[in-house]
């Protein structure tokens, strides 16, 4: 009569049903597939201190390819913070300047969809009720920026990438992206000023008078821009005087700068400077109200 190791069987047996068990459970997980669509793109049509809304969609499709599986599910889709994002805010760059934004699964911009571990996710129920018959769902998202000055930014084009995880249950059913851009575009702009310029002149005055302005330039940072000042002399109430303009203080009745200067925009988006006049010694001058002499400041960049 033979004799049988009974553990030696059992231990066989187990093993033989763990094995049977796996190859089960990969055969029902083959039995869905899934694929996604191009997802929209978001390109920012930023306008500057305004809160920025853009809609994208994105379409899944999946198949059940077994009558033993269920028709029914939720098919989840999960997004990352992006390329640069920090934590759980995202960044569209350009070289070493970033601009902050964030995606939303609803149009009120509140419920934050996009999380460094793909921790959010939009669900939709996913009906499949006859077998190899695609069945394709759609999943809207929101991207928003808040009101944000960009003058401090450098123009040109900032761009992210969104990584998007297709789910069900924990298992990823496909992958795909969404490419975000932003375009910045060069800004210059005049405020804070200049008001008049007003010389407190004594006949035959002994030293020549100074009179200074001042103003804002609000241009891109990094971004040349050049000032020009025209004419830089004129005669009012018959006393001669010059003028000019300086770029990082007020200068002096000797020296009241030049015609034409030359700058870039900085990382606040703003900077002061300055127009100033220089009324010689020792002039008569005429008697009578005085007629204001104009001049143009020209910015250019």
């Amino acid at each position: 009569m033979p004799i049988y190791n009974s553990s030696a069987c059992q231990r066989i047996l187990r093993l033989l049903a763990i094995l049977a068990f796996s190859a089960c459970g990969l055969t029902a997980h083959a039995a869905i597939t899934c694929s996604i669509a191009p997802p929209s793109a978001v390109n920012f049509a930023y306008v500057n201190n305004t809160t920025t809304l853009q809609q994208g969609s994105v379409s899944a499709t999946c198949t059940r390819t077994l009558a033993t599986d269920a028709s029914s599910t939720t098919l989840n889709l999960a997004a990352n913070a992006g390329t640069y994002n920090t934590g759980q805010t995202s960044y569209v760059v350009l070289g070493t300047s970033k601009i902050s934004y964030s995606f939303y699964s609803d149009s009120a911009c509140s419920n934050q969809w996009l999380k460094s571990n793909y921790g959010n996710y939009i669900g939709v129920p996913l009906s499949m009720p006859t077998v190899n018959v695609p069945v394709t769902s759609t999943f809207n998202y929101w991207a928003c920026m808040s009101s944000q000055s960009l003058s401090a930014y450098t123009a040109g084009l900032y761009t992210d990438n969104v990584s998007l995880q297709l789910l069900i249950g924990g298992s990823t059913m496909a992958t795909a992206s969404i490419a975000v851009s932003l375009y910045t575009p060069a800004a210059c702009s005049i405020s804070n000023g200049p008001s008049n310029l007003t010389f407190a002149y004594n006949a035959f005055s002994s030293s020549a008078v100074f009179a200074v302005t001042s103003f804002k330039a609000n241009c891109s940072n990094n971004l040349p821009y050049t000032m020009a000042l025209s004419p830089v002399s004129g005669v009012v109430a018959g006393l001669q005087y010059t003028l000019g303009l300086s770029l990082a203080g007020a200068g002096t009745a000797s020296n009241t700068g030049s015609s034409t200067v030359s700058t870039t925009g900085n990382a606040t988006g703003s900077a002061t400077h300055y127009i100033n006049g220089s009324m010689p010694a020792t002039q008569a001058g005429q008697t009578g109200t005085p007629v204001p002499q104009s001049h143009t400041l020209t910015l250019t960049y």
